[in-house]
Parts: C-alpha cells; structure tokens; sequence
C-alpha cells in the first residue's frame, strides 16, 4: 500500500463478548491518514471497548485490526506500541516524582537501542543516542508549550499541564497514529481549548492522525474530520461531523440534548 493511500488504522467487522453480553457487534472503523477521527456515543455504547481492540487490550472474537495493511489483531499492547500506535488514557498516567522532561524521555523506550551494557558502561553510541532522544524530548517541550515546566516535579503541575505530559510521552513512541480517550475530561474551558488547538497541531505538524473519544460535542465537532457513532455496541452513523449533527438516529440517540443546547 503506497503510503498516504487507505486506512492507517482499522476495525473490520468487530464483535467483542464479556460473557453474555455482546459489547461490540460487527462494528468497522476505518482512520485515514491526517485525520482527526472522533468516536462517539452514550455512556455503555461501546467506545472504550473499541479503543481497547484497538490498541491490544482486548481481542475480538471475531472481525480484525488493521495497521496500514497488516493484521494486528493477535498483538499485545507493546508490540502495538512499537509498531506505532500510541494511546492516551481517561486517567493520567505520568511519574508525579519525575520531572516533566523525565517523562516525556521515558516514551521513547520502544524506539532505545541496547540492553544493561550500555546502560552500565554507556559507551559512545549509547551517549549519541541519549542525546539525540534528550533534544527530540525538547521539540515535544517546546511543542507542547512546556518550557517552564520541563525541570518541575509533574506532581506539583496543574491537572492541564499534568495532560499535556501525558500527550508528549505518547508523542515521544513517534506513533503512526495516536488514541485518546476523553482527554478533556476534567479539564476548565480554557485547558480544553488548549488541548483542542495541540490535538490540531498533532495532525498538521507531525502528520499524525488522531482517534479521538470525548463528550463534549462542541470540540468534536469543531476539530473532528469525521466522526463514528456507536450505540449498544454498533456503528448507527459514520461520516462528517455535519452529517452526522444533522442524523436523526444520532439525534435521538446522543446529541438531542446537545443540539438543542446549541441551537437555543
């Protein structure tokens, strides 16, 4: 597959069970490359399931998960990780007595090479190669707007800089493509905007598409170039964020609150 053509990430026909209950039923998703792709739907749809087939901590029992061609669908979350899918989580999931810095260089673990030799003895290419990750983890700071930070406890960082960590560790995997899941939960008005006009900067300056779950419908909307609804576990809509405002099933199902908030 040429690169820049067809989907770089994909579901096809998924169908996940917990026992009796059915919490994906032959839902498909495809992600192209440079898109921000937003999944939505109520609460027990089926978006965090996805996700978790997605990324490896799930496997369906049937359908599968493509990576730009390939199936991944048996692949555990590290091995996704180093062939280039990166997630973020509802949950921050940084080292609060670690610098910021700190932890945006433990990202780049997958893409280290050498084992306990080069970490004891640190020989020339060890050095070159902690020098380079040190300067790629200053591009992250520097895009990420945390210059001020970089040398703080995370501990001690507001929960709005405590995020944007988290986003620049998984930005340090160098994903090919990047998963979050509700990133703005918790989060003010003005750390949303922040984060919204970063997840805009991911796409158009690294070129990294995004898979995106969040509830707040203004965002997704507003930064989303194509969205896939879920409810009880299947796709009922799947197209761009105007379309699918303007479907009645979407309306019926999740946005008839939303909507008639945004239309008062």
């Amino acid at each position: 597959m040429a690169p820049g053509h067809g989907p770089i990430l994909e579901a096809r026909d998924v169908c996940l069970r917990f026992g009796a209950v059915e919490a994906l039923n032959s839902v498909s998703l495809s992600v192209m490359p440079e898109a921000i792709h937003a999944l939505i739907g109520p609460n027990g749809a089926g978006k965090s399931s996805l996700l978790n087939c997605l990324s490896g901590f799930y496997h369906p029992y049937s359908g599968a998960i493509r990576l730009e061609g390939g199936d991944i669908s048996t692949a555990s979350p590290p091995q996704r990780a180093a062939m280039g899918i990166g997630r973020t989580f509802q949950g921050i999931q940084t080292y609060p007595s670690m610098t910021a810095r700190e932890n945006i260089l433990t990202g780049f673990h997958c893409r280290m090479k050498g084992g306990i030799f080069s970490g004891l003895f640190r020989p020339p290419a060890a050095l070159r190669q902690e020098e380079t990750f040190t300067a790629k983890a200053e591009e992250i700071i520097e895009f990420l707007e945390l210059e001020e930070s970089r040398h703080a406890r995370v501990g001690d960082m507001s929960y709005g800089l405590r995020k944007r960590v988290d986003l620049g560790r998984a930005l340090a995997l160098g994903p090919k493509i990047l998963i979050m899941d509700e990133p703005m939960a918790g989060m003010s008005p003005e750390e949303k905007g922040d984060l919204a006009r970063f997840i805009l900067d991911i796409r158009d300056h690294y070129s990294i598409p995004v898979v995106l779950v969040e509830h707040d419908m203004e965002v997704v909307m507003d930064i989303s170039d194509h969205v896939t609804v879920l409810e009880f576990g299947r796709v009922i809509a799947d197209a761009g964020p105007r379309a699918v405002r303007e479907d009645p099933r979407v309306v019926a199902a999740y946005l008839g609150g939303a909507a008639s908030e945004t239309a008062a």
